[in-house]
């Protein structure tokens, strides 16, 4: 290549990749807006890593292949615990999958191509969002595009690069096709040596993944995944092909006609291209076809289609994450149709008679195609997508996100979070959101669960209540809190912020001598409260804690007749256990049915832990139970 064509291609390639950059680190925090669960639990992993936990496959996660993990530990080390570091380790992956995609192309298909391939995955949404995600199949594209620079002439490094992407995510996993079909090609085309180095490849990556693959066959519950996308073959295994012929339908539409139907990645049901763009990738299809007898057309045929398996024979096809191997030749298609076009219209007898107006023809399509993708890019996924309630609310923490903000702008001693059902990886992406630990105390409110409220020791703090986890008004009374909060977030899902140096820890009836729970935790008092039509009683027990609990802990009420058999019961303590601190105070509300119940009654309280179902035992009563009062109930009131 002369010198000028050259330098032609760096600048070209340098700009592609500072506009990749820009649509990788573009609001990187905001969108996706907030981190998703998965994100959460991969950011996780270094930690787990340099604690000493190695594997060829890790159990976490419902099963995770594991380089990726090891790929995050340098980037966790250098930024901390927090949201960049969630997501930079993508980001660079998705650099290096533009840069060798455009080194790949070029030598195989020159440089005008490369340029375009690498223009097409700077500024498409679905390269795009993988690489602002901070989860592991980003990695399979970037190990395939080295296998494919080695290919065929080393064919040892490339079964090396071909191995190690099964180690990258589980649609990889039928990459070892590649190389079969290959020699199969080769093999009918009587290209005798080619068939020896792709039987090498395929050898090679056999052996580098066999450590993965014997670690599943001697443990194969660790593949939980897979087992919950296996619908579609396990009905086929049955006589029924329907499902599996609708997925693949759905995936074979997914350049023009169909779209992912999931909210996780992108807007629902949008096609990978709008149809200026799928003119040119299927144009770019059929010339690799009509080519097919050139190894490198048929190379591009057999990626394509190997790695649309994976969409193809799973449910909710299609899948954009299950066909990322595809990346870089899809792309590369579209390249493909453009610079044809490109020539067939330039070779055109009118074309070549209008060489003052050609330029400027072309000029304007290729503006026309890149500025629709542009606006798709920003439209759909910087702007619809990050808004939408289903997006912020059922798949990203993005309220976690958001109350995370507020408490840096407005910091107090304490934080206590209302959640619909508490786990660790709430907490956790907190953490992440926030940079540091603000040792917050969770309460949970979600459907089926009474509900608590903890007032941490200390007095000032802030109480942050997202809509979707409403507190019971009766806990906030008992807390002394006003049910009007001091902040209200105008964004969706919206929170409330309440002050809790205004709380008061005053139950209505307070035990002579607060009972001790293993010098764990003091029940202090308690209250009860009737709702209409006095079918139900609302206990509340009022609770001081006094050391590190198990996070297992739960509470009980028995409602015992003269006969000591139990006639009614609530089991719960809806404060996170483990993320209370000395000091604390707790009240936790409890149900309780009171249909057909007449006469006296004990209400007998307690604690248990989950798993191991022993109680914890009161002071010095000689029972596993405090009683708390003897009732009356007349027809159930």
């Amino acid at each position: 290549m002369k010198s000028g064509q050259t330098d032609w291609f760096l600048v070209a390639a340098t700009l592609t990749l500072l506009l990749a950059a820009f649509f990788r680190l573009w609001l990187l925090l905001d969108v996706p807006p907030g981190l998703a669960q998965d994100e959460v639990l991969d950011a996780g992993m270094p930690a787990f890593i340099l604690a000493g936990n190695h594997a060829f496959f890790f159990r976490e996660g419902y099963g995770h292949e594991p380089l990726y993990h090891y790929w995050t530990i340098p980037f966790s080390l250098l930024l901390g615990e927090n949201a960049i570091a969630v997501r930079f380790p993508s980001v660079v992956l998705g650099l290096l999958l533009v840069a060798l995609a455009m080194r790949w192309v070029k030598r195989e298909f020159g440089a005008g191509t490369a340029v375009i391939t690498g223009l097409g995955l700077a500024i498409s949404w679905w390269p795009i969002i993988f690489s602002r995600i901070g989860i592991r199949p980003i990695l399979e594209p970037v190990l395939l595009l080295i296998f494919a620079w080695f290919w065929p002439k080393r064919p040892f490094m490339a079964g090396l690069f071909l191995g190690l992407s099964l180690y990258s995510y589980t649609g990889a996993r039928v990459v070892f096709a590649i190389p079969g079909l290959m020699a199969l090609y080769f093999f009918f085309t009587q290209r005798q040596q080619q068939v020896k180095a792709a039987l090498v490849v395929l050898g090679m990556a056999l052996l580098v993944s066999a450590p993965m693959f014997l670690t599943l066959w001697a443990d194969p519950s660790l593949q939980q995944r897979v087992d919950q996308l296996a619908g579609p073959l396990e009905a086929l295994q049955a006589g029924n092909p329907q499902p599996i012929l609708q997925s693949i339908v759905q995936t074979l539409g997914v350049f023009s006609f169909t779209g992912d139907p999931r909210w996780t990645y992108t807007w629902p049901n949008r096609p990978l291209f709008d149809w200026g763009t799928a003119v040119f990738f299927y144009s770019g299809f059929l010339l690799a076809v009509r080519y097919w007898r050139q190894p490198r057309y048929t190379f591009v045929l057999i990626w394509l289609g190997v790695t649309l398996i994976p969409s193809a024979v799973t449910p909710q096809a299609p899948s954009t994450v299950r066909l990322l191997g595809g990346l870089p030749v899809v792309y590369l298609l579209v390249a493909l149709g453009g610079t044809a076009v490109y020539y067939r219209m330039k070779s055109a007898r009118w074309f070549a008679n209008q060489k003052v107006i050609m330029p400027p023809i072309l000029l304007l399509l290729a503006l026309s195609v890149v500025g629709v993708n542009l606006f798709r890019t920003v439209n759909d996924g910087f702007i619809r997508w990050p808004q939408a309630e289903k997006t912020r609310l059922e798949h990203y923490q993005t309220v976690l996100l958001d109350i995370a903000r507020h408490w840096q702008a407005n910091p107090a001693a304490n934080m206590v979070i209302a959640d619909p059902f508490f786990e660790p990886i709430d907490r956790d992406s907190l953490i992440f959101s926030l940079g540091s630990d603000p040792q917050a105390r969770w309460v949970q409110t979600g459907d089926g669960l009474a509900g608590a409220l903890v007032l941490p020791v200390g007095g000032d703090g802030r109480f942050y209540v997202p809509e979707f986890a409403p507190i019971h008004p009766w806990l906030m009374r008992a807390a002394g809190l006003p049910l009007e909060p001091y902040f209200r977030s105008e964004a969706q899902p919206a929170y409330s912020v309440y002050r809790l140096d205004e709380a008061q820890f005053l139950p209505a009836t307070s035990l002579e001598e607060p009972i001790s729970f293993e010098n764990l935790i003091t029940l202090e008092g308690y209250s009860l409260l009737r709702v209409e039509p006095d079918e139900e009683l609302n206990l509340l027990t009022f609770w001081r804690v006094e050391d590190k609990m198990p996070r297992d802990l739960k509470a009980f009420v028995h409602v015992v007749d003269s006969s000591g058999n139990l006639v009614a019961q609530h089991d719960g303590f809806d404060a996170a256990a483990e993320a209370l601190k000395p000091g604390d105070r707790v009240i936790q509300r409890h149900i309780i049915n009171l249909t057909e119940l007449t006469g006296y009654f004990e209400l007998q309280v307690g604690l248990y832990t989950f798993q191991s179902q022993q109680r914890l035992q009161p002071g010095d009563v000689g029972r596993d139970i405090v009683v708390l009062a003897e009732v009356l109930f007349v027809d159930g009131k």
